[in-house]
């Protein structure tokens, strides 16, 4: 989540002292995030999100499928702040969050509220020049205004959660894909998000590297924290999602809970999608 941590260091922020790496609040009633007509495109001819209406609960894991092109990646990047929407509003926690520009809002987006969303990228985004520790402390401490010495405590704690302790002091180079990507997710969790973006954290990695890394996201899963991933890996979306949310054309086409989606799916444009990437009763 680096990116969106250096876009955000200048910003002071005060943070309690870090519970235990995966101690999740239970989930509360109500909806925790919202899509009101959210409208983004690249140019005239390419749109991504085509007036997309979403509701997630705080209990919620949703998965996002669907083709190439069709707005899933859109969606995260937009709810993590590092790219801006047209048209329409998103909210988070029951408060406004993102305005599109058609708002005329000064403010098109309340970095308090960023701050609670960490995401995890397909290539790892890792800072090359910096040990994991390194990486680690470095958004809590510009960020979350935590001393070294309490950085470096939460470093710990998450790294040794994630079997990684002995690469503490490692540089990226010399971790392998699936510890480089789990490096990443303890990176994103170092804030304390309350809900965390996954964008094709497996796409990149060797098969018998996968399973390290969806392990850790099945972890968090247990603990309900509110997720919202995006794959092609539809075994792994039956095991972990609440919800699958089927995209395509830069809309919502359909949604349902896992068994419903990948064994009888009402619409045609989401059968088509799935007989080509699993086979259906």
């Amino acid at each position: 989540m680096l990116s969106s941590q250096a876009m955000i260091a200048s910003q002071e922020h005060a943070h309690a002292a870090a519970p235990d790496i995966f101690d999740v609040s239970p989930a509360t009633s109500g909806e925790f995030v919202q899509l009101r007509d959210v409208c983004k495109s690249y140019g005239e001819n390419l749109v991504v999100m085509d007036h997309m209406n979403l509701d997630m609960r705080e209990d919620d894991r949703l998965v996002i499928i669907g083709p190439s092109g069709s707005g899933k990646s859109s969606l995260l990047r937009v709810m993590m702040g590092l790219e801006g929407i047209q048209a329409g509003q998103i909210g988070f926690q029951g408060k406004p969050y993102i305005f599109g520009a058609d708002a005329g809002r000064a403010k098109p987006i309340d970095v308090k509220l960023q701050k609670q969303i960490g995401m995890v990228f397909q290539h790892y985004t890792l800072f090359p020049h910096l040990s994991v520790l390194g990486n680690l402390i470095l958004a809590p401490m510009k960020v979350g205004g935590l001393s070294k010495a309490e950085a470096t405590e939460r470093a710990r704690k998450y790294l040794a959660r994630l079997g990684l302790e002995s690469k503490l002091h490692a540089y990226p180079s010399q971790l392998s894909g699936g510890q480089k990507q789990r490096v990443a997710i303890a990176r994103a969790l170092m804030l304390e998000p309350k809900l965390m973006l996954f964008d094709e954290v497996t796409s990149a990695l060797d098969p018998e590297m996968v399973i390290e890394v969806q392990n850790v996201m099945l972890q968090l899963a247990e603990q309900q924290m509110a997720m919202i991933i995006v794959t092609h890996d539809m075994h792994f979306a039956r095991d972990i999602a609440t919800r699958v949310v089927f995209c395509a054309g830069g809309k919502i086409v359909e949604q349902g809970a896992p068994a419903d989606m990948f064994k009888c799916p009402k619409q045609a444009r989401t059968r088509d999608f799935l007989e080509k990437v699993l086979h259906l009763d």
